[in-house]
């Protein structure tokens, strides 16, 4: 192709730290200058690959499957040579090959800091892959000419790469690859290295390598920008290391061999796992299973019997459509993981998404959730009209995902099982420290004078300045900003999305890559291309609050219930809902509390309701429905349809349901049409819309033309409020999850609070669970020695909690563990004693027992500060084992010593060291005589702040009605006026020393500046007053 190249040696932001270009940008110039083909060849990776083809495809360039990998001599040794070398697939079988190749280099034996093949492997490389010689870390410019593969590497390759960098080395390189071009008659093809589309992309590749202190040898002289055809020719030339010949041929041979390559199509066929051999074996089974368990659930009444024949029904229609869209099997085997799930103690959720409308969704053990009793709607979950994958999500407890994941990884195998890819981009905050890092580095790199602008904090100030006005902050700070836009989204890493796994009928080594990430196989295409490729994933989330209830259910050694075994309209639990948002799972945001309370639901449909009024779909008709206004639609047929949402159209379902309860249409074209609608795909409704209107005149009393005219309108509310239609099969299915939290919560406070409190994942959780505690006159009690475990245990005959060892600072299971079993295999009449028997029989080290002891573990035996002087002469004898002590460093014995250790010699000469005969029954002596002096206990701010510090939490309750005004404060925010950007007052955490209330009140800066006070500390609010809007003010206060 005359005056044209093909630029096949490219890296994009996916090579990781060494480009900060989209692919997309490359294509876009290539097919600009005219280019036929293009190739993406990242450093070890072909991460994405998927993506880059389909947008060559749209592109209309023909895309071109590489890699520049690396090579080593022998994977064996851990040695960092890592040569350079591209590979390029010639037609399909070699992008599978290729893909394998790469697979392999990860794994354990052939991964040393980079992906590795060796030289053997590549020696052996199919002519499906065309292979290129590559850059100056190619091994034919690293191996001496000597090493016993030279020749054999020098003979594989397909082509010599030179490129036009004006440097010395790559010049003697160049005319090198020429002289071995003629000895081995191996065509020249030039190559550019390109890492930047231009200069621009070039400088901020240059600053993130600066950054993450990334620097290569000798590269400050490489261009390696993207080339037109003429800015190549002008380059090789100014290089002069080849003749013009020579240049002509290399450039040509890139068109020549993008001519070698042949196009493929990404296959994009359903890919279902196959579970007994074949899709047809598997369908079968699919018919047998579920009708087996249909059986079992009417014989046991987990269906009742009024129910069995609209089952049967909707099992056979379902099933024809599952047949149609080919989901037999899929829906087989999540019914059959689910099973193993049950039977191996992990309990799900009873339905997450659309599929708890399906009724074999249910028999199958799918959900736990039973259609006919909750109106539910299957079109919504599976159309016959919409042929897609089958997308199930399950949420189990966090703890046991990585158990489920490893079932299915060891039933499938690892070629056709993996986790999907998440690249990690550079986000807007991020962007600027990186920017930030580098600018600083160079600022002391130049040594230049006065402050450095770009320290952390100063970078700090200009993200706040960023996030107030963007704008201004880039005028204030262009030299940062100059390559904000540059950087901003490049991509940086690569890691596991967190909550997919893909279940493959064909090997994903090779069908699409894979990779290693501690220890995981981790596909090479990330989330969208797997949709694209259509690979069915499937995604295990991590819900706490089934976590939660699988706790309570076990510590009340209960088995983890099914829900046709619950009452879900106990109006004891619905009331004590009320009562406080801990807990209650999607009600525990005060937003989300509020319009509970205010709606005060009473079964599993209005809670439904609140859930879906709380979205920010929910805003346009919230207030009314909250107020339990009922709304008026264009006719009463419409109203009745939605009379148990007050006449408001709220779900999804909802226009499914008017679409084929009222206008006649089938469940598939009643979704298709909803889709339509909310898509805006006009075509699609007017097509449909005389069978709609056809449908709802003969449903109507009213004459055709008004029965239109309402029609009409009630599709334009459609229409309005598609894009904020709430999905009701998701909403009812996450109901019962928060309504089995109350009736726990209400029923079994002490177990639901501890397994809450267990499973805390922060600060806020703990003070949430303990302020529940509180609520329910549960008291919180710290850990102590012979009680505590290293998780909360409750005690309702005492009416505690008592807090885990290990929520205390640095302490671990192992120690709790050790801790308490001496506590139940001894008992200690000195503290002298027990500290002999932790130094003997437990890891406890120094640092740790005097956090136990500041902490009150060992209340028991005495106060704080009592303990630590005892443990002080302990560990001066060392631990009941000293032998002597030096005279001068024990004046403070000397009345207790002579009972116990000698100063004199046989012949009666005194000696400068006590020489000690019972070192125990000193420490015992020494710990009566320490007892004896009465040591004052800690001040209450004393114990408040210790236990902040060691704790995370402060427990002071002391039940005085006297102490009720003492409040410890436990945060401290300040509140700035938008305007000036001057602080006003001070949002301030109370926590009651006498009532143990936690409490958010406000403090004015005039107030807060003439007594100021900080965390830790101890007031007496001698005055609080609440304002009309219910905030409540802190206006007076002294120090306690």
């Amino acid at each position: 192709m005359p005056d044209n190249y093909v630029a096949y040696h490219l890296h994009s932001d996916l090579s990781l730290l060494d480009s900060c270009t989209k692919f997309s940008d490359y294509v876009d110039y290539a097919v600009q200058n005219g280019q036929h083909a293009i190739a993406f060849t990242e450093h070890g990776n072909i991460l994405n690959w998927v993506h880059k083809k389909m947008y060559c495809d749209t592109m209309g360039i023909k895309y071109l499957h590489g890699v520049e990998c690396y090579l080593t001599e022998n994977p064996r040794d851990k040695v960092r040579d890592n040569y350079h070398t591209v590979l390029i697939a010639k037609n399909y079988d070699g992008v599978l090959e290729l893909n394998s190749l790469v697979s392999r280099s990860y794994e354990e034996d052939h991964f040393y800091y980079k992906p590795r093949i060796s030289f053997d492997e590549f020696v052996r490389i199919s002519p499906n892959i065309i292979k290129i010689s590559a850059c100056l870390a190619s091994p034919l410019n690293k191996l001496q000419l000597d090493n016993a593969w030279y020749d054999k590497l020098a003979r594989t390759y397909d082509y010599y790469e030179v490129q036009p960098h004006l440097c010395a080395d790559q010049v003697l390189y160049n005319q090198h690859l020429a002289q071995l071009s003629h000895q081995y008659h191996k065509p020249l093809i030039a190559g550019t290295d390109t890492h930047s589309i231009n200069k621009y992309k070039a400088e901020c590749r240059s600053i993130l390598q600066k950054a993450k202190h990334i620097a290569y040898t000798g590269e400050d002289a490489f261009d390696l920008t993207y080339k037109t055809y003429d800015e190549l020719w002008d380059i090789f030339r100014r290089q002069e290391a080849l003749p013009d010949n020579l240049i002509a041929e290399a450039i040509s041979n890139t068109n020549a061999m993008a001519d070698m390559v042949e196009d493929f199509t990404l296959d994009t066929a359903f890919k279902y796992p196959i579970l007994y051999g074949s899709h047809q074996r598997d369908a079968e089974e699919y018919d047998k299973q579920v009708q087996q368990c249909f059986e079992a659930k009417v014989q046991s009444g987990i269906i009742p019997a009024e129910q069995a024949q609209a089952f049967r029904e909707a099992i056979e229609e379902e099933g024809r459509v599952f047949d149609k869209v080919d989901m037999k099997g899929y829906m087989l085997f999540v019914g059959e993981l689910v099973r193993w799930c049950k039977s191996h103690d992990i309990p799900l959720g009873p339905s997450r998404g659309s599929v708890g409308g399906s009724r074999v969704a249910y028999v199958l053990d799918i959900t736990d959730l039973n259609p006919e009793q909750w109106h539910t709607v299957f079109s919504r979950f599976c159309n016959e009209d919409r042929k897609e994958l089958g997308d199930v999500d399950l949420d189990l407890p966090p703890d046991s995902r990585e158990r489920v994941y490893q079932h299915i990884f060891d039933q499938f195998g690892s070629d056709y099982t993996s986790y999907i890819l998440a690249i990690g981009t550079i986000s807007s905050k991020g962007t600027i420290d990186e920017i930030g890092r580098a600018l600083s580095l160079r600022w002391d790199e130049n040594e230049n004078r006065g402050t450095n602008p770009y320290t952390l904090a100063c970078i700090d100030k200009i993200k706040r300045e960023f996030e107030a006005d963007e704008n201004k902050a880039r005028q204030a700070y262009p030299e940062l900003f100059y390559y904000y836009d540059g950087l901003l989204n490049t991509a940086v890493s690569q890691s596991m999305h967190p909550a997919g796994v893909i279940v493959s009928p064909v090997t994903l080594p090779d069908g699409y890559g894979t990779l290693r990430r501690e220890g995981k196989v981790v596909l090479q295409i990330d989330m969208e291309a797997v949709h694209e490729v259509n690979l069915v994933k499937y995604d295990l989330l991590g819900l706490a609050n089934v976590q939660i209830l699988r706790d309570t259910y076990r510590l009340l050694n209960q088995p983890y219930p099914r829900t046709c075994e619950i009452d879900w309209d106990d109006q004891a639990v619905w009331k004590d809902m009320l009562r406080s948002p801990v807990g209650i799972f999607q009600m525990e945001s005060a937003f989300a509390f509020q319009a509970l309370r205010q709606f005060k639901p009473t079964s599993i449909f209005e809670m439904s309701l609140v859930t879906a009024a709380i979205r920010p779909s929910g805003a346009s008709y919230r207030n009314d429905l909250l107020a339990r206004k009922t709304h008026a639609n264009p006719s009463p047929i419409i109203d009745e349809l939605l009379k148990n949402n007050l006449n408001f159209l709220v779900y999804q379902e909802d226009t499914i349901k008017f679409l084929q309860q009222i206008c006649g249409l089938s469940g598939s074209e009643a979704d298709n049409v909803r889709r339509a609608i909310g898509r805006k795909q006009e075509d699609r409704l007017q097509a449909a819309l005389p069978r709609i209107l056809e449908g709802y005149c003969a449903k109507s009393s009213q004459p055709r033309e008004i029965a239109e005219q309402e029609a009409k309108e009630f599709l334009q509310i459609i229409e309005d409020s598609a894009s904020y239609q709430f999905g009701y099969n998701h909403s009812i299915g996450y109901c019962l999850i928060g309504y089995m939290c109350a009736y726990l919560r209400y029923y079994h406070p002490y177990e639901f609070i501890t397994a809450y409190l267990n499973n805390a994942k922060n600060e806020e959780d703990t003070v949430n669970g303990s302020t529940l505690a509180q609520e329910y006159g549960i008291n919180i009690t710290p850990p102590k020695f012979g009680v505590s475990k290293n998780v909360y245990v409750a005690d309702a005959g005492k009416r505690i909690i008592a807090k885990g060892v290990t929520s205390i600072k640095y302490m671990n299971k192992q120690i709790t563990d050790e801790l308490y079993q001496l506590a139940h295999a001894h008992a200690f009449d000195t503290f002298t004693d027990l500290l002999y028997a932790i130094n003997q029989q437990t890891s406890v080290d120094s640092r740790q027992l005097d956090i136990l002891i500041r902490v009150e573990f060992f209340s028991e035996f005495g106060n704080p500060a009592t303990l630590l002087q005892i443990n002080e002469v302990f560990r001066r004898l060392k631990g009941g084992a000293a032998k002597t002590v030096r005279k001068d460093k024990a004046e403070d014995l000397s009345a207790l010593l002579p009972r116990f250790a000698t100063d004199v010699n046989a012949k009666g000469q005194p000696l400068k060291n006590w020489t000690i005969a019972d070192c125990m029954g000193l420490i015992r002596a020494c710990e009566a005589h320490i007892r004896a002096l009465d040591l004052p206990d800690m001040t209450l701010q004393e114990r408040a702040k210790t236990q902040l510090e060691l704790l995370g939490c402060v427990n002071l309750t002391t039940g005085k009605e006297a102490d009720r005004r003492k409040v410890f404060i436990t945060d401290i925010t300040p509140l700035k006026s938008k305007d000036s950007g001057s602080i006003w007052a001070y949002k301030v955490g109370i926590k009651s020393v006498g009532s143990g209330k936690n409490a958010v009140v406000t403090v004015r800066s005039k107030v807060y500046n003439s007594t100021p006070f900080k965390r830790g500390d101890i007031l007496y609010a001698s005055s609080l007053v609440k304002d009309n809007r219910g905030y409540w003010y802190l206006q007076d206060y002294e120090r306690c």
